[in-house]
């Protein structure tokens, strides 16, 4: 008896070709993947989700007439890009496809802020806490920060969201701190870097 879902034999007359499997997609260009709906594949829908470090825009599903679909993108950063593609709900035959984008990647380290209002009324022994927003235009980080002072300091760092961070720092002595914020490497930094601070003892 066969386990498999109509869904599954739908996904399985998909087949997955094109340029961005052939060849590595270039930061900047337009690339895509061809898909070829095979007959009593059905409807679909056709649905994509990309995992990587700054999502492709545009990011563009076509319906080409002829028993084709393209998924044509535009990569904004390098390295890995992991394309699920599904019909339906199952994955067509190859999903996940991981593709390599290559190329120079445009920063702007302009378009990052921080949030200075976790930087005030500091003390020993209290983490320092604050927001680091990039916008879509900052380009791929990622985001580095550096502190230096009377003692060395403790930096982690979280990312909450898409362009948002949380930066957590912690000092044993009191004194003055500079906190350097960049965005890409320490050729970037961010508006108003480095960032003076007073902390004060318990």
């Amino acid at each position: 008896v066969s386990t498999q879902s109509t869904w599954e034999l739908m996904a399985d007359k998909i087949s997955c070709s094109g340029p961005a499997l052939s060849e590595s997609p270039v930061v900047g260009q337009s690339s895509e993947l061809l898909l070829t709906v095979g007959e009593n594949a059905g409807q679909g829908p056709l649905n994509v989700v990309v995992k990587c470090q700054l999502t492709p825009k545009p990011l563009e599903v076509k319906d080409n007439g002829n028993s084709t679909m393209s998924v044509q993108f535009t990569p904004r950063a390098t390295g890995k890009h992991e394309f699920e593609l599904s019909w339906g709900s199952d994955p067509i035959p190859g999903s996940p496809f991981i593709i390599e984008c290559v190329g120079e990647v445009t920063r702007d380290a302009s378009k990052v802020t921080v949030d200075q209002t976790g930087l005030e009324n500091l003390k020993v022994g209290t983490a320092i806490t604050f927001g680091v927003s990039a916008s879509e235009d900052a380009g791929p980080g990622p985001l580095q920060v550096d502190a230096s002072g009377p003692s060395e300091p403790e930096i982690e760092l979280q990312n909450v969201s898409t362009g948002q961070f949380s930066v957590n720092i912690k000092v044993s002595k009191e004194g003055t701190y500079k906190i350097g914020v960049f965005w890409g490497d320490s050729d970037h930094p961010v508006p108003g870097s480095p960032f003076e601070i007073k902390v004060q003892a318990e």
